[in-house]
């Protein structure tokens, strides 16, 4: 995952510094072109990536949300425990 975070900070970076060149028009009729490649390309890349994490995080809150119902069903248990050791007293 690290090395996907950098391929998209690094793709994201590239479009920030194409729109800040385009803002302050310091690209040349000759490299809009090529520059509009490059931003097209870095974006592709940076979707493709966020919906691949996006796949990620949510097979990871499932993992936490069955984590989360078996602890909850370990407290019920200790819950009831409790409850028939108070009776027996």
């Amino acid at each position: 995952m690290a090395k996907e975070s950098k391929k998209y900070e690094e793709n994201f970076s590239t479009l920030k510094n194409i729109a800040e060149e385009l803002r302050r028009q310091e690209i040349s009729i000759d490299d809009v072109i090529s520059k509009g490649k490059k931003a097209a390309e870095a974006a592709k890349s940076c979707i493709k990536i966020l919906k691949e994490e996006k796949g990620n995080f949510k097979k990871l809150e499932e993992e936490l949300m069955s984590i989360s119902e078996e602890v909850e069903d370990i407290m019920d248990e200790e819950d009831e425990d409790d409850e028939e050791d108070t009776e027996e007293d």
